[in-house]
């Protein structure tokens, strides 16, 4: 087993090393110095970068590796980093393809220049602070990668061909896990929502996140996102609950607008009750209040429930009221005569 021990001081780059390296003891790189490995390195000692290591060749690292610097990748041919123990580093500047079957966390940035971050059982995880920057068709990640913090943020994710990015705002301290898939939504899920016009049948986003909340996503095309709930490609109208994870794509959802209506109006104590632009599972709450506000009569159900005839009490004398459908945050109200 080769040793190696270097230590770089500033100023100085260090020749490429031509053959496998082997390490069991330290390397150190300090701070304004650039060491550069022209081969595969295994790592089973102290790696500690602090100011810049050009990798031409894998990495495998089953120790420690701490990276304050920078770690660029721009081999000839594809890389792959692995081992058994995880990278965590600063910046990481993305020169040639590279296949994660290690993770890897950057905590500063990444800077996407030429080559596709693949995953292999891997991911690669920005810190709370950590961005990224210059994706493109050429480099973004196709794969699964994390973002850990506040704010908003642009997931640089594709299919190794064409860069297929997406916002999202509200992360609320969370980790939030993305990957992109090339493929037809209508193989997850053939049931469109009785809002949802078509769908997407080329793509989809699957988003996960560490702990419940909502996230508000942003397609790069502004299209209207749907999502899937219970089986069911439905039109997205606020934040997507990815605690257990959520598919989403684009679409285009149908100009329907929730309506209630009654007849005979006026009555003479029995009307019929019209709930339209709702899904028939939807629970909903009817009301019937009189001028007072005092509710005369309140009944709980799905939509296909309710959607039927109703007597209003014999003591009723004539007066007018209020009937009101409440739909989650929705409310919807009609007048009804009653005429005894």
């Amino acid at each position: 087993m080769k040793k190696l021990i270097l230590s770089v001081g500033i100023g100085l780059i260090a020749g490429s090393v031509s053959a496998q390296v082997v390490n069991s003891t330290v390397i150190h790189v300090s701070e304004g110095a650039v060491l550069s490995l022209g081969s595969s390195v295994v790592n089973n000692g102290d790696i500690s970068n602090h100011g810049k290591v050009i990798l031409k060749g894998d990495l495998t690292n089953n120790a420690k590796i701490s990276s304050k610097g920078d770690l660029v990748l721009n081999g000839d041919s594809p890389q792959v980093i692995d081992g058994s123990q995880k990278l965590q580093i600063a910046r990481l500047s993305v020169q040639n393809d590279v296949n994660l079957k290690t993770s890897v966390n950057v905590d500063e940035n990444v800077t996407f220049e030429k080559g596709i971050v693949s995953t292999e059982g891997a991911v690669l995880s920005l810190s709370e602070k950590a961005g990224h920057t210059g994706a493109s068709d050429l480099s973004h990640v196709a794969g699964v990668m994390q973002k850990s913090g506040e704010g908003s943020f642009d997931f640089p994710v594709g299919d190794g061909s064409t860069l297929r990015n997406f916002g999202v705002k509200n992360l609320n301290g969370n980790t939030v896990e993305a990957k992109y898939v090339a493929r037809n939504p209508m193989d997850v899920s053939t049931e469109l929502d009785y809002n949802m016009e078509e769908i997407n049948q080329t793509e989809y986003w699957v988003l996960s996140t560490s702990k419940k909340s909502e996230l508000d996503v942003k397609l790069s095309d502004n299209s209207e996102v749907t999502h899937l709930e219970n089986g069911v490609w439905v039109k997205s109208k606020k934040g997507l609950n990815a605690n257990n994870g959520v598919s989403f794509t684009s679409g285009r959802g149908k100009n329907i607008v929730p309506e209630i209506g009654v007849w005979p109006n006026p009555t003479q104590g029995e009307f019929n009750l019209k709930l339209t632009g709702m899904r028939d599972t939807d629970k909903v709450t009817v009301e019937i209040v009189n001028l007072d506000g005092r509710k005369v009569m309140s009944m709980e159900g799905t939509v296909q429930q309710l959607r039927k005839a109703y007597s209003l009490p014999k003591g009723l004398v004539t007066t007018n009221l209020t009937i009101r459908v409440i739909n989650g945050e929705e409310a919807m109200t009609q007048n009804l005569i009653l005429h005894r």
